[in-house]
């Protein structure tokens, strides 16, 4: 009985739907193009359920259509797409947490690099956040970058206190912060690099 339930369910895609989808499978990209705007906001609400932040959830989008256009030709006819793609979608999520994980270890260790707590390297870099070099390397970085940097390390501001002024998450403060340091990295072309050796 099971098995004639789900028979039913099969049969229950619309003839449109399945139309486009054997004209997609057949290389037509308007197809393809239709079948995505058809299922585009089921797909980003469930990605947007999965990660919580909206950037992501696009990436996730756009990764689970980049997919699905590869392996349109292996889809089989006769189904309803969505629960595909939506398995698509769950998987290109888990991968953005997965690599939001590596991200946020390497933040971590990098910012252990250069901001150590420890007595010698404090002292480094107390003198260091007074030279000329790194406040005008600071005032090089774009607003976003800059006010960033002096939250965090001249008012010693918690990046979860940084995300709430700023109304953003605190994996992208995180984020942010990398890319602060490794743009003042490069610009001092080793100043604080040789601090962290």
């Amino acid at each position: 009985m099971g098995v004639d339930r789900k028979n039913t369910t099969l049969k229950r895609i619309p003839e449109w739907e399945e139309h486009l989808i054997a004209r997609a499978q057949a290389g037509e990209r308007v197809a393809f193009e239709l079948l995505v705007e058809m299922h585009r906001p089921a797909i980003l609400a469930h990605a947007s359920r999965i990660l919580r932040d909206n950037e992501d959830a696009q990436d996730a989008v756009q990764d689970t259509f980049l997919k699905a256009c590869r392996a349109i030709g292996s889809f089989k006819s006769g189904r309803p797409m969505l629960p595909w793609l939506m398995r698509i979608c769950s998987n290109c999520s888990v991968d953005i947490i997965r690599g939001r994980r590596k991200r946020s270890e390497s933040i971590d260790t990098y910012e252990h690099a250069i901001f150590d707590d420890s007595v010698d390297v404090a002292h480094d870099l107390e003198s260091s956040l007074e030279s000329d070099s790194l406040r005008a390397a600071i005032g090089r970085l774009p607003k976003r970058y800059r006010d960033i940097i002096l939250m965090r390390h001249y008012r010693h501001m918690d990046v979860n206190e940084i995300a709430e002024i700023l109304g953003k998450p605190e994996g992208t403060i995180k984020s942010w912060l990398f890319r602060a340091r490794a743009m003042l990295r490069k610009d001092l072309d080793g100043g604080l690099v040789a601090m962290s050796a």
